[in-house]
């Protein structure tokens, strides 16, 4: 008996979490099983915590992308398999990862065939965002990820319009797949491909997320040929971006808005990557209260949303898992994230219990498969 796997790739910050979270509901209404794969270059994850407290069975892949970490893969496969037998996994890749169908897809198909069935590769496209601040290499690994899309979601629909940009019929990479730019930006070793199923989705209001989810159950890959990739232009676009991913407590004598502290810490995140130049590619912060749960995001200057917003009471104490990725060197991450903390104080006598604390980059990627 095989189990069917969905991968869903995509740049940070462009929604495959919220997009897997409400998809793995719509599923479980139909009658399914499903469990989730994450995956990080780090540890102490919010999609993984979010995962487990939406009653998904999760497994966590940490320490480098699947591609780099194709065993610990396996082996979270495998533990769900065991756990929850699932009819689907959803398995979502690092977001500064690209080569998936040659690392991933293709060894998964070729070495285990018989145990998994894979779903036509998908990515996601943030419809209302733009990368122009980046440097050309982070760019350039963007627009790898959308060229192997076997399914590209334009996700965020009900954004669209919002930053200048518009959803159309055409992906906004999509030039002949044997122009010389292709070749050398996006080209695939098979020249005669087809394009990319569209569609429009928004994990907000649910529009194109049925559609989506009869594409990646009723169809299997192609199992289609690898993209031509630059490693060196890869490895450099990884290393461009800072990663920070923290976890702690707050205590505090008197009473407090975790929703105030929460929306100070990442406004003063803004406003310092905003006078330090550093582009953001994804912000995010989960934070626990005894009485609910508040989950808030940032992909560029300006977008900060409330992802899961269920406490308006105050409070004495709180968690809080942190995970940011910017284009800045992980000593001027660093710098900036515990100027925001420190800034976020509820009281002068408050106390910050710091549980895990990382800040790097990216070290270059090192495939366990490229087929």
């Amino acid at each position: 008996m095989t189990t069917r796997i969905a991968i869903v790739g995509g740049f940070l910050g462009a929604g495959k979490t919220t997009l897997i979270l409400a998809a793995a509901r719509r599923l479980a209404a139909r009658g399914y099983r499903v469990g989730l794969v994450t995956n990080d270059q780090g540890e102490d994850l919010v999609d993984t915590a979010l995962a487990g407290d939406a009653e998904i069975p999760v497994a966590e892949v940490a320490g480098g992308c699947f591609c780099c970490r194709f065993p610990d893969l396996l082996a979270g496969l495998q533990r769900l398999q065991e756990v929850a037998a699932p009819d689907l996994i959803l398995a979502e890749p690092v977001g500064s990862c690209t080569d998936l169908i040659a690392t991933v897809l293709r060894p998964l198909v070729q070495f285990y065939g018989e145990q998994y069935a894979l779903a036509p590769l998908t990515v996601l496209l943030d419809s209302s965002r733009s990368l122009a601040g980046f440097p050309v290499d982070i760019r350039y690994l963007h627009e790898q990820q959308v060229a192997e899309a076997e399914i590209l979601l334009l996700s965020k629909s009900d954004l669209a319009g919002q930053n200048g940009t518009r959803i159309g019929r055409r992906c906004p990479f999509d030039k002949p797949r044997t122009s010389p730019e292709s070749v050398e930006g996006k080209g695939r070793m098979d020249a005669d491909l087809g394009k990319p199923q569209m569609l429009p989705v928004s994990a907000v209001t649910g529009d194109g997320l049925d559609e989506w989810l009869d594409i990646i159950l009723g169809q299997s890959s192609r199992n289609p040929a690898a993209l031509t990739i630059d490693y060196e232009r890869y490895a450099q676009a990884e290393a461009a971006l800072g990663w920070l991913n923290a976890k702690g407590q707050v205590r505090a004598d008197s009473p407090y808005s975790a929703r105030e502290w929460t929306a100070h810490l990442l406004a003063t995140l803004e406003r310092l990557c905003a006078e330090q130049h550093t582009s953001i590619a994804h912000i995010k912060m989960l934070v626990t209260t005894p009485k609910g749960k508040l989950k808030a995001s940032l992909t560029q200057s300006g977008s900060l949303t409330w992802d899961l917003d269920t406490e308006a009471a105050e409070t004495r104490s709180h968690e809080f898992v942190l995970n940011v990725r910017v284009n800045a060197a992980p000593v001027q991450l660093e710098q900036m994230a515990m100027q925001a903390i420190e800034s976020a104080q509820p009281d002068p006598a408050a106390r910050y219990y710091i549980e895990h604390f990382e800040c790097f980059s990216p070290l270059p990627p090192r495939p366990t498969h490229r087929l």
